[in-house]
């Protein structure tokens, strides 16, 4: 019995008692041994072909290298991940750097010179890997047939039991998905934060995240790591981070703080000290300010405004079922009032939130200048709409919204006289990982240029409306329409995210999400993180949603009517 006691205690020590802190030189070995499991994953054919476990490999020296520290012990699990690779037998691949920079920018083997832990025998294995990548198709890392290009990862194990991982696998998950960004992740180039510091950064918060918010959180600041508003995790881990109850009423951020927009009729006796047009300036005595400070890493967004969009599911959260609201009325009654909250559901609140829905699909604003909600548009309701408003001064088209029903392609039939070549994109080369193919998006295809041979096409203006509602798809579309002659953007920052989604899976079965396909203008100008290039910036105040105001579209008539 005493002999059973002592090995069950000792799993328990290798499975939990590393999930404290480690040793500078502990995480150096850590970060080295990420980048060798991740060079052997990719590159090696014995490994490629998935004839191993390498999950299980990774795991056993993770444990190894925890438990002492020693240089030796870390060179000795390299040497055996080397050994179970074995010889190999693929052929050169020469990388072709007189090519587009664009294929090649994301290729940075210079971590095997810089590490001091590697022997110079060991380094020049993993050069040699390098240089001869496997040509067959990876196990772990393949071409979507439906989205060539975009990478799928079908074969790695999601570990559903999981839900709170041992400290070795939550560092497995951690150096899954690190190595797929590193090698097949189009915007790996634009991150705030060199991809091999992120990963330095991110060991010690994965070792010490020995309870579910704590991992949760590390987790949540490893999606964000990509700054790629496509970022994020399914099933949904924000609610850990700032509480799973929310206010029963719509509000819009901005600044430092929250104007309520919407109060929530089933809620409105509760709330009897906050109407709409009210300013809230802090949840439970915590400045707005400083909420959107502790949430602010943890948020997978683009850019600023992609970010404040993100906020809104959680800047006014709380881990209890009533929260205190301190603020003013619109007319400028101090108040701070203690509230009843709901249950968060972030996909019934979304739409609502961010105000993405509209009863109107057209209208005519003046008698030669139409107003078009975007995501109302549909294949069968398209033409009849635009025939009419062939022959208007101006056509102001909303993107502040998805427009997933409407045919991108064939709405810009009406504009242009001729085909068009819209856009550029770079997807994954899989004979080599990290290369990228730079080309014309969709090339090869129908859809590689849009308009046709149109002798009437449109003459008036075309102004876009957007802001930082405008992510993914509508960016999409604004490359399109751009295209046409007479296309004004009119709005503020959009959240410069572009790119069909793409997903990998870490233990717990959580998935996490990146843009697949890399996106740029038509010249090969940068969108992503940027955003679309606005022509009339119009920004919004706090008296505009008090007072339930819309200046991008009063500026956008007014630029209909004047040119100016």
């Amino acid at each position: 019995m005493k002999k059973l006691f002592i090995i069950i205690f000792t799993l328990f020590v290798a499975g939990n008692t590393f999930g404290q802190k480690t040793s500078p030189k502990i995480n150096n070995h850590l970060n080295d041994l990420c980048n060798v499991w991740g060079n052997l994953k990719y590159f090696h054919p014995e490994i490629a072909t998935g004839k191993h476990n390498w999950d299980s490999v990774l795991v056993s020296s993770i444990n190894q290298i925890l438990k002492s520290g020693d240089k030796k012990v870390f060179q000795n699990e390299i040497e055996k991940m080397l050994r179970i690779a074995g010889a190999n037998y693929a052929p050169e691949f020469k990388i072709d750097y007189s090519a587009h920079p664009y294929t090649y920018r994301n290729i940075d083997h210079s971590w095997i010179d810089k590490s001091k832990n590697l022997t110079q025998s060991q380094k020049e294995k993993l050069k040699y890997n390098y240089a001869h990548p496997y040509q067959g198709q990876n196990y772990y890392a393949q071409n979507n047939p439906d989205d060539g290009g975009n990478i799928i990862t079908p074969n790695e194990n999601p570990y559903p039991e999981m839900k709170m991982p041992t400290v070795d696998y939550r560092l497995l998950g951690l150096f899954r998905f690190w190595n797929v960004i590193n090698y097949y992740y189009p915007y790996k180039y634009l991150t705030d934060k060199p991809w091999d510091n992120v990963l330095k950064e991110l060991i010690p918060e994965f070792v010490k995240a020995n309870d579910t918010i704590a991992y949760h959180k590390a987790v949540s600041k490893m999606s964000a790591s990509i700054d790629d508003g496509h970022g994020g995790i399914w099933p949904f881990m924000k609610l850990s981070l700032a509480g799973k109850y929310n206010p029963p009423f719509y509000f819009k951020l901005i600044g430092n703080k929250a104007i309520v927009t919407k109060i929530l009729d089933s809620e409105q006796a509760n709330i009897t000290n906050i109407r709409e047009g009210s300013v809230i300036e802090k949840i439970n005595n915590i400045t707005i300010n400083k909420r959107v400070k502790e949430l602010w890493d943890y948020i997978p967004a683009s850019n600023h405004s992609g970010k404040y969009k993100e906020l809104h599911s959680l800047i006014l959260n709380s881990n209890k079922s009533s929260a205190t609201y301190t603020g003013y009325t619109p007319d400028g009654i101090k108040f701070s009032t203690l509230i009843e909250l709901r249950e968060s559901d972030l996909i019934r609140d979304f739409l609502e939130i961010h105000n993405m829905t509209s009863t109107i699909t057209s209208e005519m604003i003046t008698n030669d200048i139409a107003y078009v909600y975007a995501s109302n548009l549909t294949s069968k309701n398209m033409d009849s709409i635009m025939q009419p408003l062939m022959k208007t001064k101006a056509i102001i088209l909303d993107l502040r919204n998805y427009p997933n029903t409407m045919p991108s392609y064939q709405f810009a039939d009406y504009f242009l006289d001729k085909p068009t070549v819209y856009s550029k994109m770079t997807r994954n080369d899989f004979r080599y990982p990290g290369l990228m193919i730079y080309e014309n998006t969709n090339s090869g295809t129908s859809a590689e240029t849009v308009g046709k041979e149109n002798p009437n096409p449109y003459q008036g203006k075309l102004i876009l409306l957007v802001d930082y509602r405008t992510q993914s798809l509508p960016e999409f579309n604004c490359l399109i329409l751009k295209t046409y002659k007479n296309t004004i953007i009119v709005g503020n920052q959009t959240a410069g995210a572009d790119g069909n989604v793409t997903r990998t899976v870490i233990p717990g079965d959580y998935k996490i999400k990146f843009s697949g396909f890399g996106i740029y203008d038509a010249n090969g100008g940068e969108t992503q993180r940027v955003g679309i290039p606005i022509d009339i910036s119009v920004q919004y105040t706090i008296k505009d949603f008090i007072e339930d105001k819309d200046p991008i579209l009063k500026r956008a008539i007014e630029y209909a009517k004047t040119g100016k």
